[in-house]
């Protein structure tokens, strides 16, 4: 079935810079064409699906670039109906995945250094909900930040993860005017929301990491059509918050709008039109993903296009909206008829290298959506040679008075002047900026919101052009 498959992948146009496209698994998905990947340190990809070989289940699998399989075909939920596959988690050095068995919410967790078994399907509660949903993001405490839906309210949570017995709730909050969850993303001290009231509108809101509303629920889209429910999220590097979703506005091509919201305040700052459909050669969709280069300053917006579904597309813009690579074919199987794309999920690497998973249909052997592997080149758009302009630059130096510290730390600055410092947690997010006069800086160790940040490894840097220090900060 497999070598059938690929001789169809013969006629596949791929786009400049991109991999032939490669199936990753023995057997279609059919009802629920629904993948998602995760990239482990030593490059290998994790893969969570839903409709394991035609039947309603969960599978797992682990392969290389090449689709080398090192973890086969695997079933990870309960031998009964299982569905309504979430995004998976990244925590620490495990990977989560979250599902349906038809009412109760069941959960899994694999491991990322070998693919192993940590945690085997387990029941986490039973509610309805009218959207079936896990929005899960972790903090700097190992915890899980959590979205979901109980009837039509949306529930804001937090969990501690307790191993072999699920989660425990340390708070959670009723959001009264939103029915719909939409996603979050937690960034250093700051809990980002993008919920819905129904399909008309986006709103804000803002959590600090113990529960505090520091920005309070706000419409930042003001009605301009309907919105799809599942916008992508991401923070550039001065901590902004990038929100990009379909708009659908009736009697004109659908088009992806795209807001910058100030990550302290909330404020919108910009809001532009980014791609608009252009029928029936490119149409957007809701199956789509937003991915921060490393830095967080360029961005890539990948979809398989919501017409013929025949194409997936991308393309490369910065934190103001403007594209440096307008709208491209990555993979065109227009001339594989049937064919019928689904779903797209990608992961990023350190070089700023794009990796996706999507759903192809085909309708021979048997009808069924294959998970389709392929991965984007980043040196083919030349961004280096951009970057390499600033070589000549004088270095600026940062160097700690003392490490590791608990009260407050001074940095000296020397070469090149700055007046901000940034400072960022482990995970690459901006937590905390720190002002320089006269060439030194004082930090005491708090956030944006004035709290004190949990102890740890901290980088404290003064923007491209500089050599950082790295810190740790003790409690005291």
């Amino acid at each position: 079935m497999i070598f059938l498959l690929l001789l169809s992948l013969v006629n596949v146009t791929v786009g400049p810079g991109w991999s032939d496209p490669i199936v990753v698994t023995e057997e279609p998905n059919s009802t629920h064409p629904v993948q998602y990947i995760s990239m482990d340190q030593d490059g290998r990809f994790h893969m969570f699906w839903a409709d394991y070989q035609l039947d309603p289940r969960i599978g797992y699998k682990v392969f290389l670039l090449d689709g080398t399989t090192v973890v086969p075909d695997t079933m990870v939920s309960r031998d009964t109906t299982s569905g309504y596959l979430s995004w998976p988690v990244v925590l620490s050095d495990s990977l989560m995945a979250f599902w349906r068995e038809y009412n109760p919410v069941y959960y899994c967790i694999r491991s990322l250094e070998d693919g192993g078994e940590i945690t085997p399907a387990t029941h986490l509660f039973t509610e309805y909900t009218n959207l079936p949903y896990i929005r899960a993001c972790p903090d700097s405490l190992g915890r899980l930040h959590v979205l979901r839906n109980i009837g039509q309210d949306v529930r804001y949570a937090v969990w501690t993860p307790a191993p072999g017995s699920g989660f425990i709730e340390e708070y959670t909050w009723m959001i009264p005017e939103a029915w719909i969850i939409g996603m979050l993303l937690v960034d250093g001290d700051r809990v980002h929301l993008i919920l819905g009231d129904g399909w008309q509108t986006y709103m804000y809101m803002q959590y600090d990491l113990e529960g505090n509303i520091t920005v309070p629920l706000y419409d930042f889209t003001n009605d301009v059509g309907d919105m799809a429910r599942y916008p992508g999220l991401a923070v550039d590097s001065n901590g902004d918050l990038i929100v990009v979703g379909r708009v659908g506005i009736s009697g004109y091509p659908s088009r992806y709008g795209f807001w910058r919201l100030n990550g302290r305040t909330g404020d919108l700052e910009i809001e532009k039109w980014l791609v608009v459909s252009e029928s029936p050669d490119m149409v957007v969709s809701t199956m789509m993903d937003l991915l921060p280069f490393p830095g967080n300053e360029e961005f890539y917006l990948v979809w398989v296009d919501g017409g013929w579904q025949k194409i997936l597309w991308y393309i490369v813009m910065d934190n103001d909206g403007s594209l440096l690579v307008e709208p491209t074919a990555a993979y065109d199987h227009g001339d594989e008829d049937p064919e019928q794309l689904a779903n797209v999920d990608g992961v990023v690497d350190s070089e700023g290298n794009l990796y996706v998973i999507y759903g192809q249909g085909e309708e021979e052997p048997i009808f069924g959506r294959y998970p389709t592997f392929g991965w984007f080149n980043a040196a083919s758009l030349g961004l280096e040679e951009e970057e390499s302009s600033n070589q000549g630059t004088a270095l600026t130096i940062v160097e700690p008075s003392c490490n590791p510290f608990c009260g407050s730390v001074e940095f000296l600055v020397t070469g090149r002047a700055v007046s901000e410092l940034s400072v960022y947690d482990i995970t690459g997010r901006l937590v905390a900026e720190i002002p320089v006069n006269d060439g030194v800086g004082v930090w005491d160790g708090g956030g944006f919101s004035g709290v004190k940040l949990p102890s740890g490894v901290y980088t404290v840097s003064g923007g491209e052009s500089c050599e950082p220090a790295v810190v740790t900060l003790l409690d005291e």
